[in-house]
């Protein structure tokens, strides 16, 4: 099976500095793929090189198995992309209708999604620009990246803005996209969305790509966490276990000492740490599941 996208070592540098290193990524159709990192990461940098906005340093990008570089190319390629991109501004003195009609005008692919879109999202055409909430605004971009039955959605922080019930008509809509075999790429800072609705999860750090998994796989790869209510303080004690790797901690209502305890394993042996622990007074004990956030703080949590 081809990749949607391919890319091999990419890199791109502003001057000296880094904006993304040696990042390679393969990405298969009918496949939702998150992408993650903090802001300055490298995410933009990469979404712009993957749409030819920006012309990489070093490295390949590959769509639908051409280089986006070839401008010969391009424009047959943009015809199968639909873009949000995360800072999304409108013409101000069009009405919804008139900014719709315009950016069908620039694709030659019909627009024919764009009527059941506008009654999912519950979006008036016939509204002013200027009169929009950023909610609306960010209506008008999924369906002008969405009207035209894409293969391949590339989405910067794509929720922002929706209410709770129009962000799960938003996954509805994106998991339909999925099923017909279409490709999803997204960035987002939603670790609670990225787990719901992901395949698989790229995580980038200062310009390198440090993880590439299906979603599946994460939770093999979490330290485990202990919450634990103790009657006395056992900080000394808890810097004397070598399943631990770090505990924090947390701020508790005066009933009690509560730690937030990070284990070396993923799947570590319990009976070994409350046997360390058998002389404490043990008031509660929660094993939260492993989480994305979890595994993105593994990353990203200061030394």
């Amino acid at each position: 099976m081809e990749s949607t996208i391919a890319l091999v070592n990419l890199t791109k540098y502003y001057g000296k500095h880094r904006g993304i290193e040696n990042l390679s990524i393969k990405i298969n159709p009918g496949t939702i793929s998150g992408f993650l990192g903090p802001n300055g990461a490298g995410k933009t940098t990469t979404i712009r090189c993957l749409l030819g906005i920006l012309k990489p340093t070093k490295g390949q990008v590959k769509v639908f198995g051409h280089e986006i570089t070839n401008w010969s190319a391009q424009i047959a390629l943009k015809e199968k992309i639909g873009y949000l991109p995360g800072e999304f501004d409108l013409y101000k003195h069009f009405t919804v209708k008139g900014i719709l009609d315009y950016f069908a005008s620039l694709r030659k692919r019909p627009s024919k999604l764009r009527n059941s879109l506008s009654d999912t999202f519950e979006l008036d055409e016939s509204r002013n620009v200027n009169q929009l909430s950023k909610g609306n605004k960010q209506k008008v971009g999924l369906i002008q990246a969405l009207m035209h039955d894409p293969d391949l959605l590339i989405l910067d922080e794509p929720s922002v803005g929706l209410d709770p019930l129009m962000q799960q008509r938003l996954y509805h809509v994106l998991k339909e996209f999925r099923d017909r075999g279409k490709t999803i790429f997204f960035s987002s800072h939603n670790l609670t969305e990225v787990q719901k609705i992901c395949d698989e999860v790229a995580i980038i750090k200062e310009g390198f790509l440090v993880s590439h998994d299906h979603i599946d796989q994460l939770s093999q790869r979490v330290q485990q966490r202990v919450i634990l209510t103790m009657e006395e303080p056992i900080d000394s004690l808890l810097n004397q276990i070598p399943l631990i790797s770090h505990f924090e901690k947390l701020q508790t209502n005066g009933n009690g000492h509560r730690y937030s305890i990070y284990l070396k394993s993923a799947q570590p042996n319990f009976s070994d740490l409350f046997q360390s622990l058998n002389q404490q007074h043990i008031q509660n004990v929660v094993i939260p599941e492993p989480s994305l956030e979890d595994y993105f703080l593994q990353y990203y949590k200061e030394d």
